[in-house]
């Protein structure tokens, strides 16, 4: 009998492997930081003693979920203003506050509580973009989640920069800092084509192939945003793009909502990954996602929570389910995304778009432990008949129950083990009383 560090147990194993492969009793052997083996339970605890033993027949085990688009500093503006369209959020309320109030504290603790809400709901993984990423990255790194973050780059002034030269140089040494890094990641983040003139655009794609690393952006948003490239430029927003070199097998396109035939095209010649964002494009009224053609281009598409200020919550699981409703009325047709589809959008093909899917969102020998055990003994998952229906139309963040990264337990019945929730709650409930709302 061979010796792992923990053994995870569930009534259903969905590995999210190519084939899609389900195990009913199933199990999963973790040593260190990896996945040594798969399959029957009966097999597995033949096979293995494990130092420690997670889960039960009363549990659904999932990869992690895989946050492909968020905002997380942004957690202290949830709810700050709602009911409007995404130039006006931004322009009168977003951004002015932001101006007044972001800082190295701010970002700090408000990442920290974004990071205390993904963990309870099964997030292993996000990418984000924001102010002071290195502090983000830091906050990400203690709380044990992995992240793909990049400091945001913009042409005017920011909290953290004054320039976007400065907000390159800040990429760079953060690219060496966390080269080593087992959990995070660095992405060159210029925010959108409307904020970066076309030389930021092509010195953020240069470093990002200098470094081989991914450039994440946000594309074709609003219809606002391709009348004017279209009026400026006479391109559209993911023309323009492919014109500035930004275009690649590492780019992660966020929204990606106004595209046309031939944008959709150029994403598959370019093998761009596309980051889906469907709540909060339908609270900001911003449009629908071509995901069902982009998905039959084979292109990646993931899904992404954007911001608890514009979502308003960082459940991911929710966020599955809206995301198959919406393509199936927006098309008038029920099987628009079936399920199987939704649920590799939010593990497989979400690793894929942040191109971290050698060793994360699936459960496969030699990848990375990133598990999560979803509770099956609740009114409102009885019965089950199909464990991807389950997940996708009945299951929401509340039913996660025990979240492990990289072998490690972050969250075990529903306890976070890594942040001290009590604390983090009041430092934002503080927070919002300074501002006197």
């Amino acid at each position: 009998m061979k010796k792992c560090d923990l053994i995870v147990i569930g009534k259903y194993v969905l590995t999210i492997n190519e084939g899609q492969e389900v195990f009913l009793d199933g199990a999963i052997a973790v040593h260190e930081d990896k996945i040594i083996a798969v399959g029957n339970k009966k097999k597995i605890l033949a096979g293995y003693k494990a130092k420690q033993k997670i889960g039960n027949q009363n549990v659904l085990v999932m990869p992690g979920l895989v946050n492909t688009h968020s905002h997380a500093a942004m957690s202290y503006f949830r709810g700050l203003t709602d009911d409007l369209a995404l130039d006006e959020w931004l322009k009168k309320y977003i951004w002015p506050m932001e101006a007044k109030y972001v800082n190295a504290d701010f970002v700090r603790n408000s990442v920290e509580l974004a990071c205390l809400e993904m963990i309870r709901f099964g997030i292993t993984c996000f990418n984000d973009m924001y102010f002071f990423a290195d502090v983000a990255a830091k906050a990400a790194e203690n709380a044990g989640i992995k992240a793909c973050i990049g400091e945001v780059i913009i042409d005017f002034s920011t909290p953290s920069c004054e320039t976007a030269d400065v907000a390159l140089a800040k990429t760079r040494a953060l690219v060496k800092k966390y080269k080593e890094s087992k959990l995070i990641n660095i992405s060159v983040s210029p925010h959108s084509i409307y904020t970066c003139n076309n030389e930021t655009l092509i010195k953020a794609g240069k470093l990002a192939e200098e470094y081989k690393k991914p450039v994440h952006i946000h594309v074709s948003e609003t219809k606002q945003e391709l009348e004017d490239c279209l009026k400026e430029h006479g391109l559209t927003p993911v023309e323009y793009l492919e014109k500035n070199g930004i275009l690649n097998n590492k780019t992660i396109a966020a929204h990606s909502i106004w595209l046309n035939k031939k944008d959709c095209k150029i994403f598959m010649r370019r093998n761009v990954g596309v980051s889906h964002n469907p709540v909060s494009n339908m609270k900001l009224a911003s449009g629908s996602a071509p995901v069902r053609d982009l998905l039959d281009l084979g292109i990646n598409v993931g899904l992404g929570t954007d911001s608890a200020a514009s979502n308003n919550t960082l459940d991911l699981l929710q966020d599955m389910r809206i995301c198959s409703l919406l393509h199936k009325v927006s098309k008038l047709d029920p099987v628009a995304i079936k399920a199987k589809e939704i649920v590799k959008m939010a593990t497989i093909n979400g690793a894929k778009v942040l191109g971290l899917d050698s060793e994360t969102g699936s459960l496969e020998v030699g990848k990375k432990a990133d598990i999560i055990t979803i509770e099956l003994n609740k009114a409102h998952l009885t019965p089950l008949y199909d464990p991807f229906s389950l997940l996708v139309y009945c299951a929401n963040g509340s039913d996660v129950k025990d979240v492990i990264v990289n072998g490690h337990p972050l969250m075990l019945n529903r306890e976070v083990l890594t942040l001290n929730k009590e604390s983090i709650l009041n430092k934002a409930n503080e927070f919002k009383e300074r501002l006197n709302i």
